[in-house]
Parts: C-alpha cells; structure tokens; sequence
C-alpha cells in the first residue's frame, strides 16, 4: 500500500467524497444537484428535477468499513449517525449512505444507498430506546436491496415528482 493510502483520511475529506460521490451519481440520471455552503444543518446535497416541482434534501453519511455482523441480525450494513436525526421528520428528506469500500484505491466500486428519513429515525429512536452508543444506523445486509442504488433513487424520484405527473407518466425514470 502506498504511504499516501495507509494514513487515515480526515472526516471532512472523507464526508466530502461522499457529497461528490451521490452529486456525481444523481447528476447522471439528468437530475439537478446542488451543493450548499459548508455548514447549513441537516442538508449536503438539494436535489430536483428537471421539470418545475420542489426539491428534496439529502444528508450523506459516508464510511470505508460500512459492514459487520451481528449476533443476532447477521450480516449488516452501518455508518454513523447522530441521534439528532430523529428529530428531522420530513418526507422530503433523505440519507444517502455511501459504503466507500477501498475506493478509489480499490478495484470495487462504492455501494449507495438511499433511505427516506422515516426509515433512518425508525431504526435511530428503536437505538436509542436501547441506549446503543456510538449511535449507528444500521440495515440488515439482506434488506438493503430496496435502497441500493438504482432502487434507493426510484423512489426519490417519485418524491420528485407532483401528483400529477405520477397520474400522467407511470415511469418515473428519467429519459435515457
């Protein structure tokens, strides 16, 4: 391994490769990513579509070991997570978790997902009813599929779209 590759890298460099990571990712899907200032609380990236409509907010949460096993669930993903996040109920809300592996060291590609926020403050208040510190979120590795991905990004860009469009258009992936 490379000097430069086994140094740990800082959180804020990690957490912004993440940032650019999912912009990269949703910008290929035709998709309008913008980046706020450094700071602003609870949103990394503000996504919308290309047609008028509202936007939604994106918390990245990035890892490089994102995996373990538990006694009881098995095989699991997790990242940190602040216990805060329970208190940012909003639909338009989500978190994309970017499992880095060795990236881009590494010959494997990053793993995303994308959580809608009731999901993530589900498994954070049920954490913390258990009073597990570090707070963690978690998915069993088994579960992750609906969010993995392409998957995960379907249904945001459903969120993305009025209820009008829904009606009119049953696809709701973007125009190849």
């Amino acid at each position: 391994m490379a000097k430069s590759e086994s140094k740990k890298t800082s959180t804020a460099i990690l957490g912004a490769c993440g940032e650019h990571f999912v912009a990269s990712y949703l910008s290929g899907f035709r998709l309008i990513v913008a980046l706020p200032r450094a700071g602003v609380p609870g949103c990394d990236l503000l996504v919308a579509g290309e047609k008028v409509g509202h936007a939604v907010r994106i918390q990245v949460k990035t890892g490089t070991q994102s995996t373990t096993t538990n006694k009881v669930d098995g095989p699991i993903y997790l990242w940190h997570t602040s216990y805060n996040v329970i208190e940012n109920n909003d639909k338009h809300l989500w978190y994309a978790y970017v499992y880095l592996r060795n990236w881009p060291h590494g010959e494997e590609q990053p793993e995303l997902f994308f959580v809608p926020s009731r999901v993530v403050i589900e498994t954070m208040t049920e954490c913390k009813k258990l009073n597990e510190n570090p707070s963690f979120f978690w998915m069993k590795v088994g579960d992750a599929s609906k969010y993995r991905g392409r998957a995960g990004l379907q249904a945001i860009l459903d969120d993305l779209k009025s209820p009008a469009e829904l009606l009119l258009d049953g696809d709701s992936a973007p125009a190849e």
